[in-house]
């Protein structure tokens, strides 16, 4: 996954303690810790009730494939045409 750089305000104690905690376990920097912590409390389902969210209803499944068997295939055929796209994109040169 590509990374996206953010700014957030820690207080002193807590930056420190990250510091720290990124030099002992051979994180290149805090920015790996943060990382790495977001991704262990996700996997671990740490969330917000409140962020949890159906999503009943919200797709609906063509009435000639209700199995999903040809899903496969779609998602690959949607996926490699924007790969098309994104190509053909950054091929223009800007003038």
């Amino acid at each position: 996954m590509s990374r996206k750089a953010i700014s957030i305000t820690l207080e002193e104690e807590n930056l420190l303690w990250l510091r720290g905690q990124a030099r002992a376990g051979g994180r290149r920097n805090v920015s790996q810790l943060v990382d790495r912590l977001v991704s262990d409390a996700r996997a671990a389902g740490r969330v917000h009730a409140d962020s949890i969210r159906s999503v009943v209803g919200t797709i609906a499944l063509a009435t000639a494939d209700p199995d999903l068997a040809g899903a496969d295939r779609t998602i690959r055929r949607m996926f490699s045409s924007g790969r098309r796209r994104r190509v053909r994109q950054s091929g223009r040169h800007r003038g």
